[in-house]
């Protein structure tokens, strides 16, 4: 009897033992690394374009020394990595207006960036994601991501891919999508505002074995109104099963799953969008006949590149279909006036009608249409001239050319370069 019993429990040990030890492996393969990641809606911090090189230099100490106090935020809430949003240090206007002096300016700008803010998430042992213009060793300008590693030091860092037709007037275009393997974040890569427009460049880097991407931005991921913007960037993360966080200036900072799902969001300027995740995680899926743990397994092996080689022709078919009114040289004249000398003079069109100047105002907004074509001082002029010239003439024009609101528009007056709908 006694055996008897000394055998039944020994049978339960043995049954809990069992189930212990496969809860155990089920732990280990639901979660393989779990890291706490922050991205920052960073409030609007745009250096004048009227600063002598050494007042600008003076204003991007004064931006980063505020910057610190989000990176501090991000290390007391024990964040493993922040990323702030692109143009970093706010000297984006500065640099369209002065040009041949940013040369000299851009080395010592960002310099300064990755020494402060990289030491201050050293302090709290954090990855880090900054971006600015930069000029390269080649002499030329690239509008770059800088990965920093928990020490403060570059990992690593990227040159935009898919700058604007405008942008690229006076910056050079990246040619690679590199990736970073890091022992806690996964494989990790950087996109740039524009870049994530381009569908083609988040699949090359899920392709290259990202696990997440880091997205310093001032906008979305499309051009339309409405959420699309948003709702492209939710694509962008599902339809390559990745990891997206998104830090932009002023409002939209975001963390997305490889599901497409917003898991945060940030509130207010300068808020956390602060997310503990997974970075294996979240990509099962498949169909009634072949379920996935990583439908990356599937997916990478189910596309048919040989069939994609449109996709690298310089000139495809349709560019024929569509020929741009502006140069290239000549986009970037006007990216450059728009960000900077625009404002005022759309201010000073608009004072005029304030002042019951009519006719004046009506030249004014007709010289601002022709001198800043495409942008959004082109739709608000026309929109005046429609308020201002109620003939049989301009309903007809603007039944043509409608005026529409881009995102960014309805804050044209205080943050110029978020109203160029090119440029998200």
């Amino acid at each position: 009897m006694k055996t008897q019993v000394r055998l039944g429990r020994l049978a339960i040990l043995l049954l809990m033992f069992q189930a212990t030890a496969g809860l155990a492996a089920d732990s280990r393969s639901t979660s393989t690394n779990t890291v706490r990641i922050a991205a920052a809606q960073a409030a609007r911090r745009v250096i004048d374009f009227r600063h002598s090189p050494t007042e600008a230099l003076a204003a991007v100490e004064k931006n980063l020394a505020e910057l610190e106090h989000i990176v501090a935020r991000a290390g007391e809430a024990r964040c493993d990595a922040l990323v702030l949003p692109e143009d970093t240090p706010g000297l984006l206007n500065w640099v369209s207006a002065n040009e041949t002096l940013t040369k000299d300016v851009l080395p010592k700008a960002v310099k300064r960036m990755i020494e402060r803010l990289g030491s201050a998430a050293a302090r709290h042992k954090m990855y880090l994601v900054v971006c600015s213009d930069f000029t390269e060793s080649d002499g030329a300008i690239y509008n770059t991501a800088f990965l920093l590693g928990r020490d403060g030091k570059e990992i690593g860092r990227y040159h935009k891919v898919c700058p604007t037709w405008g942008e690229a007037s006076a910056r050079r275009r990246g040619t690679l999508f590199p990736v970073f393997p890091t022992a806690d974040l996964g494989t990790a890569g950087m996109l740039i505002c524009y870049d994530l427009v381009v569908p083609e460049t988040a699949r090359c880097l899920a392709l290259a074995g990202a696990d997440i991407i880091f997205f310093p931005t001032m906008g979305g991921a499309a051009i339309g109104d409405d959420d699309i913007g948003v709702q492209a960037l939710r694509v962008r993360a599902a339809e390559n099963f990745i990891w997206l966080v998104v830090a932009q200036r002023g409002n939209g900072a975001m963390i997305i799953s490889p599901r497409g799902k917003i898991i945060a969001q940030a509130d207010g300027p300068d808020g956390l969008a602060i997310a503990d995740i997974d970075v294996h995680g979240q990509r099962e899926g498949g169909d009634a006949l072949n379920q996935q743990r990583d439908m990356r397994a599937r997916l990478f092996r189910e596309r048919n590149p040989e069939a994609f080689r449109i996709l690298t022709e310089t000139n495809p078919p349709v560019l024929a279909k569509v020929p741009i009114a502006l140069t290239q040289r000549e986009a970037g004249r006007v990216m450059a006036s728009a960000l900077t000398f625009g404002e005022d003079e759309f201010k000073q069109a608009n004072a005029f009608v304030g002042r019951g100047q009519t006719n004046e105002a009506i030249a004014a907004f007709e010289r601002l249409r022709k001198e800043y074509p495409a942008t959004w001082i082109d739709r608000r002029s026309q929109e005046r001239l429609a308020e201002l010239q109620p003939t049989a003439s301009n309903r007809n024009a603007s039944a043509s050319i409608p005026p529409r609101r881009y995102p960014g528009d309805a804050d044209a007056g205080t943050n110029s370069r978020k109203a160029d709908p090119a440029k998200p």
